[in-house]
């Protein structure tokens, strides 16, 4: 209850943030555009009036402004120029507002930079001397605009999460009245408590499960917060150098790579929440017979890019063997298991994917060249957000919570895990399915 809960706040506030960034995007963007064509319009008419008064000595005598002034003649070249030497300038008879100025007395066009992130705007006027006097000015587009936004709509993205949440698990709580009125755990209260139905001792024992299943919510809560705050200030920081122009032309799109990086990073992470969140609510999935051999191979083939890019050579064997489950939680396992054993493998090194079995069981082990596990992190490695070497896990992209699917997705398919890892000498890792 507490997740479809979640679901409808959640989709209500990306409706509300949706909407207004439309309204933001088509009618202030389009507001501050017009009232900068205006202000241009006006700029050149008082500077063709200075212009056709005293020719070159009022550009000359200009302080330095936000718009740009440059004179041509009739040819198209370029008699002066506020921000530029005109012996450096490339004739400009071709220019469209150029053209169009010398055939009908005035011309105006807009060119993209070769980033799309700026956009220059020119009006031009014919004066009497058969001279073109032109104005230009920067003009942020919509895309420089929506990716100096992000940090602001992420954050409220993640405001809006975690208001959902929290309303959610308040109203779930509504549903089950803790009983308290009695100390159960007092041995004087034992006599009592043999004499209660059989249906109070239920309801007693299901109130400890939700009270202990909203304390373990309570941690994730805070975990997810901890783990969201470092692709955050990474977007953070990026899009407040983009917003306060700290940052050269040639590093614009670097520093963009960088936000839309993180911003998969908080999707991967997000997706992964959702999909233990699933898990945790007990939702019933459909199930069906899964052939495990051919959908380690589909895994495999999805992973070609990963291993390529690492030179690690995956193997896929053993016998066709089915079990009876959800095949996308089987896919999931599956894809965990692996991509964890890409990630955190060698250079050049290899991962074994096989499926054997038995009378009574099938059994899928993944067994990879890689670092190794310490013995003492052994049994904590499937806990959600643990990690052996956190630097390193973040920088292989991992968000921490895929052994923690596989853990879930065992116990869902009533499977056993199994770990054999050395320091050094990779890790193998087997899932016992009863057939």
């Amino acid at each position: 209850m507490s997740k479809k809960i979640f679901r409808a706040c959640l989709l209500s506030a990306f409706v509300a943030l949706l909407t207004s960034l439309v309204v933001v995007m088509t009618s202030l963007y389009g507001y501050f555009n017009e009232r900068q064509s205006i202000q241009l319009s006006q700029e050149l008419r008082m500077a063709t009036q200075g212009v056709e008064l005293s020719g070159r000595a009022y550009l000359e005598g200009l302080e330095k402004e936000d718009y740009r002034l440059t004179w041509v003649d009739g040819t198209g070249k370029v008699l002066y120029d506020t921000q530029a030497p005109a012996d450096a300038m490339e004739n400009h008879a071709q220019r469209e507002e150029i053209r169009e100025a010398l055939e009908t007395g005035e011309g105006v066009a807009s060119r993209m930079s070769a980033t799309l992130m700026r956009r220059t705007v020119y009006q031009a006027k014919r004066l009497s001397d058969g001279t073109v006097l032109r104005v230009s000015a920067d003009q942020v587009t919509a895309l420089a605009l929506l990716l100096w936004m992000s940090q602001a709509l992420l954050l409220l993205i993640v405001v809006a999460a975690v208001v959902s949440w929290v309303l959610a698990d308040k109203l779930a709580r509504q549903v089950v009245k803790p009983i308290n009125t009695l100390n159960l755990d007092d041995p004087l209260s034992n006599d009592v408590y043999e004499e209660l139905s059989p249906l109070l001792r239920r309801i007693h024992h299901q109130n400890r499960q939700v009270a202990a299943a909203e304390q373990s919510r309570r941690e994730f809560t805070a975990n997810v917060s901890h783990e969201l705050k470092t692709p955050l200030q990474s977007i953070l920081g990026s899009a407040e150098l983009l917003e306060n122009g700290t940052v050269a032309q040639p590093d614009i799109p670097r520093f963009a790579g960088r936000i839309r990086a993180e911003a998969q990073r908080l999707v991967a992470l997000i997706e992964d929440i959702l999909r233990l969140s699933q898990l945790d609510e007990g939702v019933e999935l459909p199930r069906e017979e899964v052939e495990l051999l051919s959908l380690c191979r589909e895994v495999c083939a999805n992973m070609e890019a990963q291993t390529a890019a690492k030179g690690i050579i995956m193997t896929v064997h053993g016998e066709p063997a089915s079990v009876i489950g959800a095949r996308a939680l089987l896919f999931e396992l599956v894809y965990n298991l692996c991509d964890n054993a890409v990630k955190y493998n060698v250079e050049g090194g290899s991962v074994d994917v096989s499926v054997t079995h038995t009378g009574q069981t099938v059994t899928l082990t993944v067994a990879d060249t890689g670092i190794g596990i310490p013995p003492q992190d052994q049994e904590r490695v499937f806990e959600r957000f643990y990690r052996v070497d956190k630097s390193r896990s973040k920088a292989a992209g991992g968000t921490g919570l895929g052994l923690a699917i596989v853990k879930h997705a065992a116990q869902y398919h009533n499977a056993k895990i199994k770990l054999d890892s050395k320091i050094g000498n990779g890790t193998a890792i087997e899932v016992t399915f009863p057939i």
